[in-house]
């Protein structure tokens, strides 16, 4: 495949993203001059704003859903309607570097390791005025995905910004319809089947993080209640639940203090030394909590967002 001859399908999955969709469209509309590149948009919104917005831009493709989807769900929805060769997944409150299309597409053409599906960098976007709440949920969800970390092998990736040759997304069945980490359930899915899974920080993305305190909190909470049923099942006897409480606090320090690392690695700065790095740990126990939620009442995947 040749990089003439390579087309790339961008889904990107809406509800109600009225207030960001706009600076993601612009971004990517501006470089198809450059790339072979359609752009869908999946939207399940109860009201037209996103329809506007839509139209308002030149090579978008808007596919309207009148129930609501959990975001795997709509990403499979793009999927289906999509004519690329490669999916680039991204979220609606992601603005795209001006060359990331590009980069895109010299990534999945080359034969380097990881080019059948691959991740970019998510940088905090700074035009939108990010407060304490940003700060806190883009470190946390994003340590692995700082612009200043090197190309790598990963085993898993986040879908915000996520590109894989449409064959092999076809052939896998997508993304399980759950409301979160359907990320983490599909790449470590096809990691384990064997298939290398590439982080290219040249591939940039800027994500706006606008969610309150609570509703990131309550993000992490489910994190962990889901987690759990991702890559330990519900069906282990009572021995093996009771040893694993006792390791979960280990387990926590163990995950904040390796995010930390990343942070101060790769984003170092005041900020991240005397406030942040400190906050992690409450977002950590946060987590725990949801953790053990699923271990003690078994309930399975939240069904909330």
């Amino acid at each position: 495949m040749t990089k003439a001859s390579l087309k790339l399908s961008v889904i990107i999955p809406s509800y109600q993203s009225q207030d960001n969709l706009g600076r993601n469209l612009a971004a990517q509309t501006d470089q198809l001059k450059n790339v072979d590149a359609e752009i869908i948009v999946v939207d399940c919104s109860p009201t037209d704003e996103v329809d506007q917005i839509c139209a308002a831009f030149d090579g978008v493709r808007l596919i309207k859903v009148a129930e609501r989807f959990n975001p795997g769900g709509g990403r499979n929805i793009g999927a289906q309607h999509a004519n690329g060769d490669y999916l680039v997944f991204v979220d609606a409150d992601v603005v795209l570097k001006h060359d990331a299309l590009e980069n895109i597409a010299k990534h999945a053409c080359s034969s380097e390791a990881g080019s059948q599906m691959f991740g970019g960098a998510l940088d905090l976007d700074m035009q939108s005025d990010p407060n304490l709440s940003s700060y806190i949920e883009h470190y946390y969800f994003n340590h692995e995905s700082q612009s200043s970390r090197t190309p790598s092998i990963r085993s898993n990736l986040s879908s915000a910004l996520m590109i894989v040759e449409k064959k092999l997304f076809d052939s896998v069945g997508g993304f399980s319809d759950i409301p979160r980490m359907q990320d983490t359930e599909l790449t470590e899915r096809l990691a384990s089947d064997g298939i290398q899974l590439g982080f290219f920080p040249d591939v940039v993305g800027y994500q706006i993080q606008d969610s309150p305190l609570k509703k990131v909190f309550r993000k992490i909470y489910i994190t962990g209640n889901n987690l759990f049923f991702l890559r330990y099942g519900s069906r282990d006897s009572f021995l093996k639940k009771l040893v694993l409480a006792l390791l979960l606090p280990l387990m926590m320090l163990a995950k904040i203090t390796r995010i930390n690392i990343r942070n101060l690695r790769y984003a170092a700065s005041l900020r991240m030394i005397f406030v942040l790095c400190p906050l992690m740990y409450a977002c950590g126990f946060t987590w725990m909590l949801g953790f053990y939620k699923a271990l003690f009442a078994g309930d399975g995947i939240a069904s909330g967002r």
